[in-house]
């Protein structure tokens, strides 16, 4: 009988370690709302703007990856090697994509994550000359998703950069 319960304690242990362990489902976070908004999945891979538009990405366009946030000085996106800013067709229709790729997996983590939900909790005013006059707070990448050494923020929301991933693979 104590060898058959050590036998079962062993074998969920393991089961938990394995559970616990690194994987490429990706770990996702939710906000308030249910509402997933980041990602991380193929933590083994390093990533070139030839892979994300081999995978969809439209038109990617380089922007200035050392940008300066003009108020404080501070680096917009510390440590990115690359920023693109492209487009995808997705089965909810064209949207934009931002990249921003590093040199690895952990410094996109380490400096990439912070920036990328800075950018999904910016509210962004359009419409409207006078504030508060036909002006509405809308975000434009709700998303994002750290796929090894890249940053991918979608527009709206991480159904977008799931489908572009999908073509990573």
């Amino acid at each position: 009988m104590i060898k058959l319960k050590l036998f079962f304690i062993i074998t969920l242990l393991a089961m938990f370690i394995f559970a616990c362990g690194e994987s490429d489902t990706g770990e996702s976070n939710t906000n308030e709302d249910g509402i997933v908004t980041s990602r991380i999945i193929n933590n083994d891979i390093v990533h070139t703007i030839a892979d994300f538009e081999a995978a969809g990405l439209k038109k990617p366009k380089s922007i200035q990856a050392d940008a300066v946030d003009k108020k404080t000085g501070d680096p917009i996106t510390p440590n990115a090697k690359e920023i693109h800013v492209g487009f995808f067709k997705s089965t909810m229709g064209p949207k934009d994509i931002e990249l921003r790729i590093y040199s690895s997996h952990q410094e996109a983590l380490d400096f990439g994550v912070n920036p990328a939900e800075k950018t999904i909790n910016a509210a962004v005013e359009a419409g409207g000359a006078v504030k508060g006059a036909g002006t509405f707070a809308k975000s434009s990448y709700g998303a994002y998703i750290v796929s090894g050494n890249a940053i991918m923020l979608c527009q709206v929301q991480i159904e977008v950069c799931d489908e572009l991933a999908e073509g990573l693979k």
